[in-house]
């Protein structure tokens, strides 16, 4: 029997071997909490696919990739050990599946038997027939995807990821239920707690140097995977703006492993073969989006009365280490810091924040560090603050960009976009309708982020 170590090749090189915690010099832990049980998995196909969707995550941070053209691109091996390896040796292709689309590499997987762990009794008996599982972050889409829930009559089961952590994420449910009135639903919460450390016993760094993180949408969708096999539930949903998703490259030079395709109608739709590929009951899962023919602005009317709660969210890129480092800029030019939650100028922060205000919602002044407008009217004006540099010219760019969409008639759009279109449709038959839906969407949402910088 293999130890759970993870041993990856990449390009010829390695192997590089990842260890769990509970080894020595460990580069990994994963703990399991939910609302409603032990923490612990009983299915064994719940828990190989949660180690498959971490394997792939540490294999894609493990081997930094070029920064040229024609070396961006990686051949990439994993070798994993799972306690049933006969299941996945039959379906390693559609492993591989996800992992190539969203990191734009070349993988491989290789499964070795793991010790198979005590059988353990199921966690909870759950409605099947209204219950649905929802990947829920701290952002706003998720808060709306929530919302939009409970108002179909469902009950969702959140499955979240430390950050935010799950006390924080119940509260923030509770409240939006006491907002629109559901009180009687009694949704469930399951967290997952998944960390990468890339230091070595002596605090040295020694692992994980790229930083893109394109594989993080299968570690996420796994965790989801892992609960709807747990339950039994086949409706999971991925909740995201349909410009965020389909992500078109806003800039002539973004193309290849640079754009995200965290929630890409094509990535959740390999998922889904994935997970059918898997799935042990009668009944058929499904992997969908919801808000994929919506922009920001436009999904945030499932909130409701509930608005208000959408300032408590966090959508920005650099929410983590980069905003303390603003906040302290902010505290040292004795400037307002005590309500800064956002950067304001990433792109993320852009997209929501003229949702926002064209959704008539009014944040509090000092939520973010940067002032889009002023950035936009006056590149110089934060010239001196950290992370500036990068970000400053984003409001431009996105401007031009929405610009150039509102000019653009529908047969131009696809000849501009003729690639990322093509991804889109799930056959050949919906191309023409699937791109007429795309133009109208990003039309709309142009017009949306050009009133915003312009106002």
């Amino acid at each position: 029997m293999n130890k759970a170590i993870i041993q990856v090749y990449c390009d010829g090189k390695g192997p590089l071997r990842i260890k769990p915690k509970n080894h020595r010099d460990g580069n990994y832990s994963s703990k399991l909490h939910s609302s409603f049980g032990t923490g612990k998995l009983k299915s064994v196909i719940a828990r190989d696919l949660l180690r498959v969707g971490q394997a792939a995550f540490l294999a894609d941070r493990a081997f930094r990739r070029g920064d040229k053209l024609g070396q961006q691109t990686r051949q990439l091996t994993v070798s994993l050990p799972v306690e049933e390896p006969k299941r996945w040796i039959g379906i390693q292709d559609y492993v591989a599946n996800v992992a190539d689309f969203v990191s734009q590499d070349r993988w491989r997987f290789e499964f070795t038997q793991l010790r198979k762990q005590p059988h353990r009794e199921s966690w909870f008996e759950l409605p099947r027939q209204e219950a649905s599982i929802h990947l829920f972050s701290s952002g706003l889409d998720s808060l709306c995807g929530a919302a939009a829930a409970f108002r179909r009559g469902e009950t969702p089961i959140f499955v979240t990821h430390s950050p935010p952590g799950v006390e924080r994420v119940m509260g923030r449910i509770r409240a939006l239920q006491e907002i629109i009135g559901f009180t009687k639903v009694n949704p469930l919460f399951v967290n997952f707690n998944f960390r990468a450390s890339d230091r070595d016993a002596q605090g040295r760094r020694n692992m994980f140097p790229e930083r893109s993180r394109r594989t993080r949408p299968m570690l996420f969708l796994t965790m989801a995977g892992a609960v709807a096999l747990e339950l039994s539930v086949p409706r999971i949903y991925l909740n995201e703006n349909g410009v965020l998703a389909i992500n078109l490259p806003y800039q002539s030079n973004l193309h290849g492993p640079r754009i995200s395709r965290h929630a890409h109608p094509e990535t959740l739709r390999r998922f889904e073969d994935l997970l059918r590929a898997l799935w042990p009951f009668e009944s058929r899962p499904s992997v969908r989006n919801p808000f994929s023919d919506l922009t920001k602005a436009e999904e945030i009317r499932y909130l409701g009365k509930a608005r208000r709660l959408a300032e408590e969210t966090i959508t920005c890129e650099y929410a983590g280490q980069q905003m303390a480092i603003l906040i302290n800029w902010l505290k040292k030019n004795n400037r307002a810091h005590t309500k800064a939650r956002e950067c304001g100028l990433c792109m993320p922060c852009l997209v929501r924040r003229s949702a926002l205000e064209i959704a008539g919602v009014v944040e509090s002044k000092g939520h973010y560090v940067f002032d889009a407008r002023r950035a936009f009217k006056n590149p110089n004006v934060y010239r001196s603050a950290p992370l500036f540099r990068v970000v400053q010219h984003n409001p431009e760019t996105l401007y031009k960009f929405s610009k150039r969409i509102t000019k653009m008639k529908p047969s131009e759009f696809a000849v501009s976009f003729i690639y990322e279109l093509s991804l889109l449709p799930q056959s050949m038959v919906n191309v023409t309708e699937t791109t007429r839906s795309a133009y109208q969407l990003y039309r709309r949402f142009a017009r949306q982020l050009s009133r915003y910088l312009a106002g």
